[in-house]
């Protein structure tokens, strides 16, 4: 999706008028580092740390975390946790930065 906006930015960048004639804004989120710049505003706000979300999930359910990621999904900043559960079972734990809240599992 991202690749697929930042395509587009280039695109309406690259059909514009003049860019004196566009607004300074409209200039910014035509380029991929201004879109950047754009959704880390955006996506601006306190979260839940990743430390937290662990023992949260160390709490709640038995096994151990393996690995972790930082990832965006449909626009939602997400952890996704790997986590191995007891009997060696490994499945993947999708938790929201914002709240902390599991979104799913499989």
């Amino acid at each position: 999706m991202k690749r697929y906006l930042i395509l587009l930015a280039a695109a309406a960048a690259l059909a514009a008028p003049p860019a004196a004639s566009a607004s300074p804004a409209m200039e910014a989120l035509a380029t991929a580092a201004g879109y950047q710049q754009f959704r880390a505003r955006q996506d601006d706000g306190p979260r839940v740390s990743l430390s937290d979300v662990v023992r949260r999930l160390r709490a709640t359910r038995q096994g151990q975390m393996l690995d972790a990621q930082a990832t965006t999904r449909d626009g939602r900043a997400i952890y996704v946790i790997i986590w191995e559960y007891p009997g060696g079972r490994i499945g993947n734990i999708y938790v929201d930065q914002r709240t902390g809240a599991v979104l799913g599992e499989n």
